[in-house]
């Protein structure tokens, strides 16, 4: 009855009011987003206070429902309202989590079965309607007290009755807390905590799971359960339509004023074996240990992704704006999300930027095939690196992060205060906003000449034994070696490939065809990646110390085959470069000054002659590991 209410309830609803002129996907030159600063204040702020301080920039992702954080209330839906009708240019998006759920919020739409759940046992205890039970149980260790969760926070689990063959029936089921795991084979639950009424169940006849669990992330002392994606051929659950079903008329009736959602976590594969995962799961909910290989777990959670995005697709307005999370181990559904978020780029642990050409590469395949219209963003924030926590960031490498971003099209949502200055008082963005309009996408300049690689000739490529590690979240995963090797030239230190190439499925019948292959290049020290898909993608890679070793490159996919339209390398290093209205941006992520002369800049003759960008100089010297904004 609750999904036949809800799937109802969409034939009533008014469509969200969305406005593809959104600032944030104009051809401004610099796109700026708030990202969550702003949801602290809105519980408490008044209400045309918040709307004057937080309407700055193009936009805010805020969490706004009470799904993984509380405190939101008709006060600050209404807030957000009235920030919608004073802005209507200014993007709205909803931070949603994407992986797990306060119970209280998930019951609106999801059932007992669409949680995931750690492999159970059966109950030895007769099960009566007292508000708190000591269970006896076939197997103690099945249940696990985590001593570090934030605020103390205690584990749930749910009861299940079992049929009589054995078989469980999702249907009856109740959630209760785990008080305590006791020496005698026994297990303390308090009952009922959600309050669908308690089981009356004799001994054997009930079978007991522990949700699998994240968080808590706030101050409660709940933990968030995590929902059940695994979509395999005799799924019991059916979270792909609920949810979607439950998102959309929400989204269309009372909270219409949003232009779309962020999925936060909300990854295709799942990590089945670390990150506090203490027991082994069952990921098809049949109360049986799974015998999934670590491709059969991937494969179906991929599925149950794809299916539940397609089917939110199939319920929203079309032009709605969906994003999530995008590094290289995350979502790659790019015919239906419009982009992605980095949430500290290139990586959290890259404060030196190794990765620029990596996050370059990743943003612009988004930016070419993501789902129209196109946006992703980039959280410009401290690194974090093991056992340090987090990392200062000097001045310039914020200044080239904020540059990537109008590079490629990305909005930049400034998340910290360098020694304490304000997000909108950051001196690049002044400098960025004033430069017109594009008049160009990225520009490759390199600081010698490209050189085309004939691949027909043998002695070009060889056999590999590098091994790189592997794009996944399963810790268990083999490295990826790289098949092919490409011989480089003698007394190369610097490096700069320019790669144009696609991808080709060698099995039949695989669906979607469109999913994109991670493409690794380089040597057992330094790699970088790139996307590559079904349609071909040029990308781009630099290596200040090569040191003439093979470039040795692979897929992530073994059932792909690698198409190369074009590989071409220069001996020198490369900038990037935007054309402007009024100005020209040049990033140099290079430890050393880049010197530009008349050949080098040939690319962008078509837009200003040479002559004038040189001023009568031999060369244009770009600035070491730093942008250089040239004015007309």
């Amino acid at each position: 009855m609750k999904r036949l209410l809800l799937l109802l309830s969409l034939t009533l609803v008014t469509p969200f009011n969305f406005s593809a002129e959104l600032d944030v996907l104009s051809n401004k030159p610099l796109k700026q987003l708030h990202f969550r600063h702003s949801e602290g204040s809105l519980k408490n702020m008044e209400q045309d206070k918040w709307i004057k301080r937080w309407g700055r920039f193009d936009g805010i992702v805020l969490k706004a429902w009470n799904e993984e954080i509380t405190g939101f209330s008709k006060s600050t839906d209404s807030t957000l309202s009235a920030f919608k009708a004073t802005y209507p240019q200014k993007a709205l998006i909803l931070h949603f989590n994407g992986r797990a759920v306060l119970p209280e919020f998930g019951k609106q739409y999801l059932n007992a079965n669409d949680y995931l759940y750690y492999l159970g046992t059966n109950s030895n205890s007769e099960l009566v309607g007292e508000s708190e039970s000591t269970i006896k149980v076939d197997n103690i260790s099945a249940f696990y007290i985590r001593e570090t969760n934030r605020n103390a926070a205690q584990e749930d689990v749910v009861i299940v009755e079992r049929n009589s063959d054995g078989t469980l029936n999702w249907k009856n089921t109740e959630h209760a807390k785990l008080i305590s795991i006791n020496t005698n084979n026994t297990i303390t639950v308090k009952r009922d905590i959600l309050g669908t009424g308690k089981l009356t169940l004799n001994a054997k006849q009930a079978y007991v799971a522990q949700h699998v669990s994240k968080g808590p992330f706030a101050k409660e002392s709940q933990r968030l359960w995590e929902y059940n994606w695994f979509k395999f051929s005799n799924t019991p659950h059916g979270i792909f339509n609920s949810l979607p079903s439950f998102l959309a008329a929400r989204l269309s009736s009372d909270f219409k004023f949003f232009d779309g959602i962020q999925f936060d976590v909300l990854t295709e594969t799942h990590r089945t074996v670390n990150f506090g995962y203490p027991m082994p799961l069952d990921a098809d909910a049949d109360g049986k240990t799974d015998t999934f290989s670590m491709d059969a777990y991937d494969n179906a959670h991929k599925s149950g992704i794809y299916a539940f995005l397609s089917n939110l697709r199939t319920v929203l307005p079309k032009n709605t704006i969906l994003l999530a999370d995008g590094d290289y181990i995350h979502q790659k559904a790019t015919w239906l999300l419009n982009g992605i978020e980095s949430e500290r780029w290139p990586t959290t642990r890259d404060p030196k930027l190794e990765q620029w050409s990596s996050g370059i590469n990743r943003h612009l395949y988004w930016q070419k095939f993501g789902l129209k219209p196109t946006l992703s963003y980039m959280k410009v924030a401290e690194f974090h690196l093991p056992g340090k926590g987090a990392v200062s960031m000097p001045d310039n490498i914020r200044r080239l992060i904020v540059a990537a971003g109008v590079l490629t099209n990305s909005a930049v949502v400034p998340a910290f205060r360098p020694n304490g200055l304000v997000f909108h008082k950051w001196p690049e963005f002044r400098k960025l906003k004033n430069i017109g309009e594009p008049k160009s996408e990225i520009v490759v300049l390199t600081s010698e000449p490209l050189e085309p690689v004939q691949l027909k000739d043998a002695t070009k490529l060889k056999k590999a034994s590098i091994l790189f590690d592997a794009e996944v979240l399963n810790n268990r995963s083999p490295k990826i070696t790289a098949k092919q090797c490409l011989e480089m030239p003698d007394k190369l230190e610097s490096v700069s490939v320019k790669l144009t190439a696609s991808t080709q499925s060698t099995e039949k019948n695989i669906e979607p065809t469109n999913t994109p292959a991670v493409f690794y290049i380089g040597n057992e020290k330094h790699q970088q990646k790139t996307f590559l898909g079904d349609q071909p993608f040029t990308a781009w890679f630099s290596w200040h110390t090569l040191n003439a070793s093979p470039l040795c490159f692979a897929l992530s996919d073994d059932s792909r085959r690698l198409n190369i339209d074009e590989i071409s390398i220069s001996r020198g290093l490369k900038v990037e470069a935007r054309v402007f209205e009024k100005a020209i941006l040049f990033t140099n992520n290079n430890d050393t000054v880049i010197k530009l002369d008349a050949d080098d800049l040939k690319p962008l003759k078509n837009y200003l002659p040479i002559e004038t960008l040189l001023k009568g100089s031999k060369e244009l010297n770009i600035p070491a590991k730093d942008i250089f904004i040239y004015r007309y």
